[in-house]
């Protein structure tokens, strides 16, 4: 249970911040920044969290313009560490709202309002380069000569050649940077949530009972649908990417649905594993066996879509559904 914050407690506080920001500068800790911060909330009051959230964004903000400190006076640069802030500020952002919303809310509509941050963010973004088109192809031409850089030794390419595959993986790099951001933030809400609720079988009932409601069906068909059409007719680039973007961001949504079915029947035919170490056996898998990735993901989400027309689970077995 939260407390006030002591004298002692100010040094704790002080040091999950810096512990942080310190995962930031590393490339596989940043996927794990926000857990200090997001742990805090279990000993110390929300202001307490939302204080060391901004802190550690404001420390990642300042490292990010010390690093350009040479060329502030450039518009440019400023887009730069505006791109490069969206991923840390809506990490932070969702966390705040995560720990803000009571938990007696299904686990659907908590998710829903942590990734609203990240919405909002991104469609800004866009907003602002396409009334500023001169910067999107300033940025773009940036980003593209190093993609260029990167792969056109290894790959020898003609400039025609290149050129296309550059405008495909930067397309490819807007369009999952939203999905990302909501990968990566269910990961490190579900490991808070698990730490908080150790061995409880509550939250381990919410966990295999977790459902996904009927109208987001409408809006994964309709998103997909989306998809399909931009294939065949000529739809304005600002319409395309967030229309593929968030209709990836629903696969993960019904990702989560079929780690909820796979849970609930792993504990129906007697298993003890907890959905803390199921979820790290699945994530092992996906680091290791790298081939099987798509596989996965695809497979759990597609067993979460079945459920809308195939009942998977008995909800009448549960005495804590959740009830999203």
């Amino acid at each position: 249970m939260n407390h006030s914050t002591g004298k002692g407690d100010g040094a704790r506080v002080v040091l999950s911040v810096l512990v942080s920001f310190l995962l930031y500068l590393t490339s596989i800790g940043s996927l794990f920044f926000t857990l200090p911060l997001l742990l805090l909330d279990r000993r110390y009051p929300k202001r307490t969290t939302d204080t060391a959230c901004v802190a550690a964004l404001v420390l990642v903000l300042g490292r990010n313009i010390l690093m350009m400190r040479d060329v502030l006076d450039q518009g440019l640069t400023w887009a730069f560490i505006g791109v490069t802030m969206f991923m840390p500020t809506s990490l932070i952002l969702g966390a705040v709202v995560w720990v803000s919303k009571d938990r007696t809310r299904s686990i659907f509509e908590r998710i829903m309002y942590a990734f609203s941050p990240s919405i909002v963010l991104f469609l800004v973004f866009e907003i602002v380069l396409v009334i500023a088109p001169g910067l999107l192809e300033t940025l773009m031409g940036a980003y593209g000569a190093t993609v260029t850089d990167i792969l056109g030794p290894i790959l020898g390419l003609d400039g025609e050649s290149m050129d296309f595959l550059v405008l495909v993986v930067l397309f490819a790099l807007v369009s999952l940077t939203p999905s990302i951001v909501l990968a990566n933030s269910l990961l490190l809400t579900f490991i808070y949530e698990a730490a908080t609720h150790p061995e409880d079988e509550a939250f381990e009932c919410r966990i295999r009972s977790f459902r996904v409601p009927e109208w987001f069906l409408y809006l994964f068909l309709g998103l997909w649908t989306g998809v399909l059409l931009c294939c065949f007719i000529t739809v304005p680039m600002w319409i395309v990417v967030p229309v593929v973007a968030f209709a990836i961001c629903t696969i993960l949504v019904y990702f989560l649905q079929g780690f909820a079915i796979v849970d609930y029947r792993l504990w129906r035919r007697g298993g003890r594993m907890t959905s803390f170490r199921l979820a790290g056996w699945l994530l092992l898998i996906l680091i290791l066996v790298q081939v099987l990735n798509a596989i996965l993901v695809f497979g759990l989400a597609l067993l979460g879509v079945l459920e809308n027309w195939i009942n998977l689970r008995k909800p009448e077995e549960f005495s804590d559904e959740d009830h999203s």
